[in-house]
């Protein structure tokens, strides 16, 4: 009996899904990756063995792979949240610092150019001492730390009338190479990422001009990856207003994109093209308080995720909310996960790169935590794994109450727990360095007082990165007269 079918408009409908199918599976485009939070661990004494090293983020696809200072590791893809790689002995021989990044393979994929973590290789150390700072007239309101040279070490990007690029000369001193962006809007953070596919780091920020109330536009400069920037596409919202920019590869299809937050109450999505221009796609109401969004795989999907802090700066009670992302550059309705009514915020709040908010994993379980700042307390909330938390522990940090300091996360001793790092005031002219090491469980020590010679000026943030690539954490302080950079003895 012949057993096939003798109709032939239904072969030539099948020929045709089946060439539909082929089609689409050939045009499918890895995403970009994003590391979000430490690596795990993100220190190891030098002279150990090889080891494993868990990278968590969003974007992850089988064969992906884990770069140590850019060459590649053997990689165990786990989920599209968290791969493993084997770091080898000869790679921790010394004290020095693992820059970590995660490529995608082809087609589309590419390197996690938006976002990096560091492995400390050095020895826990149970005294924290800090060298007298080098000062440089950078930094001001907005600092980030990135390698834009390709040489395994953290340069920096920041404020100096207008946008500047200083490079590391790699042993944690700085030279200015590039002036971009005249007219910045300094208090509005900056973004970083590869925007064309080149391969080098280009940034993003708001454009003000002489008007840095209702910013319409967008500028990105292009990086050639020896420190250089040419001008490149000219992004513009006529509808609502630009503001603080998050980037990531919100669609999945190997080009990083954009989402700002506006003047009108309404969070913009902009698809990036994958040559530094970006197209407007959705649009997202928010509550007028929202002062800060935050990108990163909250829920383990693989996917990335959005929260929005709101309030605590220009009223009384903080906000946590929850936008589930659906791969495909669009998100879930907002779901309130945790509220603080009557709570200010600190000094940092909306003005700062770093944000009163920070992303972390301090119990060490590969799922996103938060650590926000009130008036005078560091709450840490740790996440499920669901895009809900639990209820914060609070950690009392500014003596006076008076919203004078800002915070950072980072491992200051080098035990491969995270630490919170605070800069707190006395007075102005007694500025301090107050450290809470982490237990490694989400709990932290009492605070202790370190050390440090005279800073001028309140700060304005917190950088932190192993800047010199001596095993140690290294931190920044920004401020009204540019920057001091305090490394570790």
């Amino acid at each position: 009996m012949n057993t096939h079918s003798s109709n032939p408009l239904g072969r030539i409908k099948s020929a045709a899904l089946t060439l539909t199918l082929l089609a689409a599976a050939a045009l499918a485009q890895n995403p970009i990756p994003q590391i979000v939070g430490p690596a795990n661990p993100d220190a190891v004494p030098p002279g150990g063995p090889d080891f494993t090293l868990s990278v968590y983020g969003a974007n992850f696809v089988p064969g992906a792979v884990v770069n140590w200072n850019y060459q590649p590791r053997t990689t165990t893809f786990i989920s599209a949240h968290e791969i493993q790689a084997q770091v080898l002995s000869t790679d921790i021989a010394k004290n020095t610092a693992g820059y970590i990044s995660v490529t995608n393979p082809a087609p589309g994929g590419g390197n996690s150019s938006a976002s990096w973590a560091q492995v400390e290789v050095h020895d826990p150390i149970s005294k924290i001492l800090v060298n007298s700072p080098v000062s440089y007239d950078f930094g001001f309101w907005a600092l980030a730390a990135a390698d834009f040279t390709h040489q395994g070490i953290l340069d920096l990007m920041g404020e100096f009338f207008g946008l500047s690029f200083d490079q590391n000369m790699g042993n944690g001193t700085f030279q200015t190479t590039s002036t971009l962006g005249g007219d910045y809007a300094e208090t509005t953070p900056f973004v970083y990422g590869d925007f064309n596919g080149d391969g080098n780091l280009d940034v993003a920020f708001d454009d003000g001009g002489a008007n840095t109330v209702d910013i319409r536009h967008m500028s990105v400069w292009l990086g050639n990856g020896e420190g250089g920037f040419s001008a490149g596409p000219i992004l513009t919202d006529n509808s609502d207003g630009l503001g603080q920019a998050v980037t990531g590869d919100l669609n999945q299809d190997g080009k990083l994109d954009l989402i700002t937050k506006g003047q009108n109450d309404i969070m913009t999505v902009f698809l990036g093209n994958g040559d530094g221009s970006f197209t407007q796609a959705a649009g997202y109401p928010y509550s007028l308080l929202a002062d800060e969004m935050l990108l990163g795989d909250f829920n383990g999907d693989g996917k990335l995720d959005l929260v929005l802090v709101g309030g605590g700066l220009n009223g009384p009670g903080i906000t946590f909310r929850f936008m589930q992302g659906n791969g495909d550059g669009t998100f879930q309705p907002l779901q309130e996960v945790a509220s603080f009514p009557g709570a200010y915020g600190c000094i940092g709040g909306a003005f700062v790169a770093q944000g009163g908010t920070q992303i972390s994993d301090f119990n060490g379980d590969g799922k996103l935590d938060l650590a926000f700042c009130t008036a005078s307390q560091i709450g840490v909330m740790l996440g499920n794994g669901d895009g809900t938390f639990q209820s914060p522990t609070f950690y009392t940090t500014d003596s006076i109450g008076g919203r004078q300091f800002t915070f950072a996360v980072g491992d200051i001793n080098s035990d491969g727990k995270p630490d919170l790092l605070v800069s707190e005031y006395q007075d102005y002219k007694h500025p301090q360095l107050v450290v809470l090491l982490g237990n490694g469980d989400g709990t932290f020590q009492s605070p202790r007082v370190v050390g440090i010679p005279l800073v001028p000026l309140p700060e304005l943030g917190i950088t932190v990165g192993d800047l010199n690539s001596d095993g140690l954490l290294d931190f920044i302080f920004q401020s009204g007269l540019g920057m001091d950079v305090f490394s570790q003895k």
